[in-house]
């Protein structure tokens, strides 16, 4: 996947590390848990698979392969071509469709999962982006315009009702 805009303060982010605070190592992961493991649920991951967590929008995505997606989180307006795509609401995206995030109308930040996840080492147990210890995630920072996020390999177990959004 190619972060063709990467907005601002966008970050990979899982459901954190446990178990270091005492060694001063902050748990990181998504902000609402509850929306990030919402939305991995609804494409077939691991609740804890690594997405993106968005703040304020402005993103802008590519995919190189077949992958489905969901978003969760505070309102956006999110379009896969000229289709707009709601919240909690899943979608198939071919090779070459982009994923648009326009700017927060409500809340600041949505998560964004990808079956098959995004495949960044884990560091500590968790694939977190920590900021303030710049590890984790994508080289332990946000991401940047023309960044490549690898994709883990898609589950192919279950079957997900899936919607094709029409450009």
């Amino acid at each position: 996947m190619i972060v063709q805009r990467a907005g601002f303060l966008s970050s990979v982010q899982d459901l954190g590390r446990t178990g270091f605070r005492q060694f001063g190592v902050s748990a990181s992961g998504a902000l609402d848990s509850f929306a990030f493991r919402v939305a991995n649920l609804l494409v077939g991951n691991d609740e804890g698979a690594a997405g993106l967590e968005i703040t304020l929008g402005g993103s802008q995505l590519r995919f190189d392969d077949e992958r489905i997606i969901a978003w969760c989180g505070g309102e956006f307006k999110v379009e896969i071509g000229s289709g707009a795509l709601p919240a909690g609401h899943v979608a198939h995206l071919e090779p070459g469709d982009e994923l648009k995030f326009g700017r927060a109308r409500f809340g600041c930040r949505c998560w964004l999962a990808i079956s098959g996840g995004i495949d960044v080492p884990i560091v500590l147990g968790s694939r977190s982006t920590d900021l303030h210890a710049n590890f984790g995630g994508l080289e332990g920072r946000t991401l940047r315009d023309g960044d490549v996020l690898p994709l883990g390999r898609v589950r192919r177990s279950g079957t997900a009702a899936t919607e094709k959004i029409s450009s």
